[in-house]
């Protein structure tokens, strides 16, 4: 690999590989501002949450992927969609931020700012 082929697309950010992250399992990175992200692989694609219960602030990384795309706290078990950030379960009731994500060449990317 060449130096340029290891940079980042403008705006996201470096965080881990594929092989970090195999289907089905969640991972906790932290931006270089000091935001904690929660990865998630659902059926082969990424998705990334901040990394913080809405209900209860407990993180997102601790908890578990189910097969429907819903990431569980593993606190009070609220759910989340990992595509949308939507509550799917209570007791939370407001969404989670997500980014977006990029994969390149094995390597997972998040835009460094959340989604509007």
């Amino acid at each position: 690999m060449t130096a340029a082929s290891l940079r980042a697309p403008v705006g996201f950010e470096p965080v881990a590989t594929l092989a970090e992250l195999p289907p089905g399992a969640l991972r906790r990175v932290v931006l270089a501002d000091g935001t904690a992200v929660c990865l998630a692989n659902h059926d082969g694609r990424v998705f990334a949450l901040l990394d913080l219960c809405t209900h209860a602030a407990f993180p997102l990384s601790a908890g578990d992927l189910l097969p429907s795309g819903a990431v569980e706290c593993g606190w009070h078990g609220a759910q989340f969609d990992c595509a949308s950030g939507a509550a799917c379960r209570g007791p939370a009731t407001d969404a989670v931020i997500t980014f977006d994500t990029l994969v390149e060449d094995g390597r997972i990317h998040v835009r460094t700012v959340p989604r509007a």
